[in-house]
């Protein structure tokens, strides 16, 4: 079963991801995180296949998370939402180790095809 970690501190973005991921992937199995301290705590509490998390959260903020998420998992790939334009973040989380860079204004159907993207380029499904 495929396992997602989603980390936004608005829960109704996390809703709105679930709903999008489960229509599209499932049967999947959804963990939530509502900063980055729960973050970090969660990730390596399951062989996640993906993790998808908001670049701006209570805690330390989302590239020093992706750091240490890339430091103490490397092999997670890691998906960053925003509402910040890609010229202004993309290339910091890239450069980060980051798989994808997307912003919060995309369609779901972009969100779907990025994720499975990942998904598939790692190997997994999608």
């Amino acid at each position: 079963m495929l396992k997602i970690l989603i980390a936004d501190d608005h829960e109704f973005i996390r809703e709105g991801l679930k709903k999008i991921l489960i229509d599209e992937f499932s049967p999947v199995h959804i963990g939530e995180a509502e900063d980055t301290d729960r973050l970090l705590a969660l990730a390596p509490t399951e062989e996640w296949n993906i993790i998808i998390s908001d670049i701006s959260m209570p805690g330390k903020g989302g590239i020093e998370a992706l750091s240490i998420l890339k430091e103490q998992q490397p092999h997670i790939p890691v998906l960053i939402l925003s509402i910040y334009p890609k010229d202004q973040y993309a290339d910091n989380v890239l450069n980060a180790g980051a798989a994808g860079y997307l912003n919060k204004d995309s369609a779901p159907a972009e969100l779907v095809q990025v994720v499975k993207e990942i998904l598939n380029k790692d190997g997994l499904r999608g």
